[in-house]
């Protein structure tokens, strides 16, 4: 069967066809499909929004774990308590991403957006400012209820596409979340406790007493320039509410179909008055399955995220690396900048393998990534620590460092490939707020499950000492290769 949209491979399989397939005889090759130009203005705005959630998120990272321990905690204990910060951050996404997305397709795409950026400036702001573990665990969480429009972004960048370049949109506007990576970091670890830094520049009693606040200062105020763009730039692009097209005439939009069974003819139903609800969606095998493999995807990427920033924070008699806030920052920038590089040549790789094939190889990856982290203890316990490890020793701890990002970076390629995914497979145009919001509340579920249970086993590892202090590379090695199982029902069930 041809495949539509020019980045299908033409392997004769039904691995990676979309669930809403073409009017047109089956039969006949299709010729080759000229590309649909983006529009690059409501393009470059989204993605300049898509900036900040990201970067709300990954800014406290270099500093989390030494305001816990501000707090008069014991150091043993800042793993757990940072695990429920990244759980509280995680469960609000997941009591109100289904329910942006829901609102996004009654009322549009931007108010939605705007409400959501404004929260993320507050909530960030108040974050930095904490002085207790109860008042940190509250605007984390707040901040997780005010990224939960991330789904209605997503949604933006399908409408904003179609399936001749959705293969290009979703990898390069999923750069925009690397890049995250590396201003969040860089924020963070550059502003934190600048009253004992920089020469005293800083050095005054408001930021003495909230050494946090400043880098909650500056993303407040990038978020709330990221509402004035939602607000005056953006453009609607909710089917039903949009006034003035965004793109060049394209194929009308196909009506609403389901499929009753695995294999069956898809049959189409009567058009819908209003979107498809969430057992309607959740009847469908396929969604099914996306929502399966999403889960795994956020468990498996939150287990490394959480367990990588604590074993760079750990002692290295410990099992870490006995890293600095500022080498903790640079090494999630480098993470951040490898995964730029990565996802700017993924729209090679999509139209070469196909999307199904490229989602497996890259799920595949996270076992290879956990496996090698224990090595990376041993090169810093090689060099005695600290400042006194000999520079060859210093540059081949930092070589497999970035060995072990590279690794994790091909991991999280699955993210830009599920978001194609899930607009091959919504079931009706009107709902693609509620699939992607679906498909990234049960990606939700896995980070809030992944986060805690996989810092408390990290703990857990280190106290007891059990298989070495490595337990938690066993235990997460497992789970992960459950990740490649769940991508390969979604190809079953189409």
């Amino acid at each position: 069967m041809a495949r539509e949209g020019g980045y299908y491979p033409d392997q004769g399989s039904r691995e990676d066809s979309p669930l809403l397939a073409s009017h047109d005889d089956e039969s006949q090759v299709a010729p080759k499909t000229r590309v649909t130009p983006l529009p690059r203005a409501q393009f470059a705005t989204i993605c300049a929004i898509k900036l900040m959630v990201p970067v709300a998120h990954t800014q406290a990272l270099p500093y989390v774990n030494k305001m816990i321990a501000s707090f008069g905690l014991d150091a043993r204990s800042v793993g757990y308590y940072s695990g429920l910060l990244s759980f509280a951050s995680t469960a609000g996404q997941f009591l109100t991403i289904y329910a942006w997305g829901q609102v996004s397709d009654r009322v549009g795409r931007k108010p939605v957006i705007a409400t959501g950026m404004l929260g993320l400036a507050a909530s960030t702001l108040a974050f930095g400012a904490s002085h207790s573990v109860a008042s940190a665990l509250a605007f984390r969480f707040l901040n997780g209820v005010f990224s939960g429009f991330i789904g209605v972004i997503h949604s933006v960048v399908g409408e904003l596409s179609d399936k001749t370049n959705q293969s290009t949109a979703f990898p390069l506007y999923d750069i925009i979340s690397a890049l995250g990576f590396v201003v969040g970091p860089l924020i963070g670890g550059a502003l934190a406790e600048p009253a004992t830094r920089y020469y005293g520049w800083f050095d005054n009693a408001f930021l003495r007493a909230n050494p946090y606040i400043l880098p909650g200062i500056v993303t407040a105020v990038l978020a709330i320039g990221s509402t004035l763009l939602s607000l005056f730039v953006l453009r609607e692009t909710h089917p039903r509410k949009r006034k003035h097209a965004l793109t060049p005439p394209r194929t009308p939009p196909e009506p609403s179909r389901f499929e009753s069974e695995p294999g069956d003819e898809i049959a189409p139903l009567l058009e819908l008055e209003k979107p498809p609800g969430l057992r309607s969606l959740l009847s469908l095998p396929v969604i099914r399955a996306l929502c399966a493999a999403q889960w795994m995807l956020g468990f498996i990427a939150a287990a490394f995220n959480i367990v990588f920033v604590l074993m760079a924070y750990t002692p290295i008699k410990d099992g870490g690396l006995s890293m600095n806030p500022i080498k903790i920052a640079s090494a999630l920038s480098i993470m951040g900048l490898v995964s730029i590089g990565l996802k700017a040549t993924l729209p090679v790789f999509l139209r070469r393998f196909g999307v199904l094939t490229m989602f497996r190889f890259t799920l595949l990856t996270w076992p290879v990534t956990f496996a090698l982290m224990p090595a990376l203890n041993a090169l810093a316990r090689a060099g005695g620590g600290g400042d006194a490890r000999p520079a060859r020793l210093e540059a081949a701890l930092w070589a497999a460092v970035c060995v072990v990002l590279f690794m994790s970076r091909l991991g999280t390629l699955a993210f830009s490939i599920v978001m194609i995914i899930t607009k091959d497979h919504t079931p009706d145009a009107l709902a693609l707020g509620t699939t992607n919001s679906l498909s990234e509340l049960f990606q939700m579920v896995g980070i809030a499950i992944g986060a805690p249970l996989v810092s408390s086993l990290f703990a857990f590892s280190i106290s007891t000492h059990a298989l070495g202090g490595y337990l938690w590379v066993v235990v997460i090695c497992v789970l992960s290769l459950l990740g490649d199982y769940s991508a390969s029902r979604i190809a079953r069930h189409q």
